[in-house]
């Protein structure tokens, strides 16, 4: 019988954990165990809740020390015996057919590895009250959609949302992140160890929390260095394919607001050859002449940032040359 291990983890969230365990429990899928991950020693409720459930299914893993988020999620990637894995967060929940139906999705399709599904967005109110904004992060239809390498998104983004995906759990160890990533930007440097294609289901099976409070960091210049690191990556692990950076830069000019200082940044810290200056248009160099006037203070900030994030390069570098060699093999 097919089987599936939960990975939940909650931290200093006491008044939500109780909903994201009861959309498990309301699974139409059942035949699950759930991890459930405590990441504040000192809190005894989340443990003293799980026993007041009586239900066997739950593990309850205090941990011992503040592990962080990062490192936090790279547990449930360590591997396990289930033929199936997923995340949930304390702050998120499911709608009841969400493991059912992504479980036959994946059973369908044996050569995709990683699936999600689309999620509800709703956002928190004073007084732990919850509005649901009738938007979804996908159009939201009763389709799927097959993702091979590269989606242009995915040069200095993601497709992926952890808290409505589902994996094999035999692959699982492949997806394990560098603990120093920053945590804004951890699906986005995840996703470049996901096998592709990847496959999303447009049905909102998962419902995804816009909260009040956030333990991701406001400062804007590491998520730039990171956009930097993943766009670097990118263009070195295609070869410096004419081609890709053309489309690549083609993609992120209609963006707003518009990440071509990103392009500029790569090159001038990572790539360090001024392959991307002679691409670049008029418009371009106005929009990053712009920002250095805003920003040009924070260049040493950046670098030094860029310089502490050695071990999420390499990690970066090594997976996206993995997926345009897998690129090229799908298309022979």
């Amino acid at each position: 019988m097919v089987s599936c291990r939960i990975y939940l983890f909650t931290y200093k969230r006491n008044h939500l954990l109780p909903r994201a365990v009861e959309s498990l429990i309301n699974q139409t899928f059942q035949n699950w165990v759930c991890e459930l991950h405590n990441d504040c020693p000192d809190d005894p409720f989340p443990a003293a809740y799980t026993e007041s459930l009586n239900d066997p299914r739950f593990i309850m893993k205090n941990h011992t020390v503040n592990m962080g988020a990062v490192a936090g999620f790279n547990l449930a990637f360590a591997g396990c015996t289930e033929h199936y894995a997923s995340i949930l967060e304390d702050d998120n929940w499911w709608e009841p057919t969400f493991l059912e139906e992504m479980i036959a999705l994946m059973e369908n399709r044996p050569a995709v590895n990683i699936s999600w599904s689309n999620m509800n967005l709703w956002q928190e109110k004073a007084g732990n009250e919850w509005q649901n904004t009738g938007n979804t992060i996908w159009p939201a239809s009763a389709h799927t959609t097959t993702f091979s390498w590269p989606a242009q998104q995915q040069a200095i983004s993601a497709l992926h949302s952890t808290g409505a995906m589902l994996y094999r759990g035999k692959y699982a160890h492949h997806y394990l992140a560098p603990h120093e990533t920053l945590l804004n930007a951890i699906e986005l440097v995840r996703e470049r160890a996901f096998e592709h294609p990847i496959i999303l289901n447009h049905k909102p099976l998962a419902n995804f929390a816009i909260t009040i409070n956030t333990n991701r960091s406001a400062d804007p210049y590491p998520w730039i260095a990171s956009q930097v690191m993943l766009l670097a990556s990118y263009i070195e692990a295609s070869g410096n394919d004419v081609a890709i950076i053309k489309e690549a830069l083609s993609y992120h000019r209609q963006l707003k607001p518009n990440p071509m200082v990103n392009f500029f940044l790569a090159d001038l810290f990572l790539l360090k050859n001024r392959s991307l200056y002679k691409y670049f248009s008029l418009s371009d160099w106005m929009v990053i002449g712009k920002w250095l006037i805003r920003n040009g203070h924070k260049l040493n900030y950046i670098k030094t940032y860029l310089a502490s994030q050695k071990a999420t390069y390499i990690f970066l570098l090594k997976h996206t040359r993995l997926r345009f060699q897998e690129s090229k093999q799908n298309v022979q």
